[in-house]
């Protein structure tokens, strides 16, 4: 899993830096500030289990008032220990990766700076997709005694929130949501606050 999210990384990096860079740019990329082309990262708890959430991101915008956003999520911190608990510790982690479609808003239209170059600003987004959630517990019974299990679930997942500022180097506030795609057990929704920043590409 660690491998496949190194892939993931890079490839987002390699989608985004290729056409920024290209002869097009200027074309490619105008639509007054409708499209939204970003790297950015969070951190976030789900006030739960995972308690720290670290968040990495890209986003692709092809067609104006929305975009595409490829994501990894890795989580630590068991937040679940019960009264009733006998074991002394539980040792979590996890990887999430995730796939959503997003409509975005923008505040207001492009804005350029004294030297005449385009400054971009934030917007409202709101989002639904996929993800893969890989997640693992580690339970502690003593120094040399430990049981591991694992739980690989695929989910829905949706997100909504704001980028704030003027220019190229924004601020995040975003909310998201994952359940498991399983239809007749619905009950395991997990919630995610994460704030964080955002280079905006163009």
């Amino acid at each position: 899993m660690k491998k496949v999210s190194g892939l993931l990384v890079i490839a987002i990096i390699l989608i985004i830096s290729v056409p920024a860079f290209g002869s097009e740019r200027e074309d490619f990329f105008s639509q007054e500030g409708r499209k939204f082309w970003s790297l950015g990262l969070n951190l976030g708890t789900s006030f739960a289990t995972p308690l720290l959430i670290v968040n990495i991101n890209a986003t692709i915008s092809p067609l104006p008032n929305s975009f595409f956003e490829f994501g990894a999520e890795f989580g630590t911190i068991n937040g679940m220990a019960g009264e009733n608990v006998t074991i002394r510790d539980v040792v979590y982690s996890s990887t999430y990766l995730y796939a959503r479609v997003n409509v975005f808003l923008p505040f207001n239209d492009r804005t350029f700076d004294s030297y005449g170059k385009a400054r971009e600003g934030g917007g409202w987004y709101l989002g639904i997709g996929l993800g893969l959630m890989n997640a693992e517990y580690a339970f502690i019974q003593s120094p040399t005694e430990r049981t591991v299990a694992t739980k690989e679930n695929p989910t829905f997942d949706g997100a909504t929130g704001f980028y704030f500022g003027r220019g190229h180097i924004l601020f995040k506030a975003g909310y998201a949501v994952r359940t498991t795609m399983d239809l007749k057990n619905l009950i395991g929704v997990n919630h995610r606050l994460l704030l964080g920043i955002s280079y905006r590409i163009y």
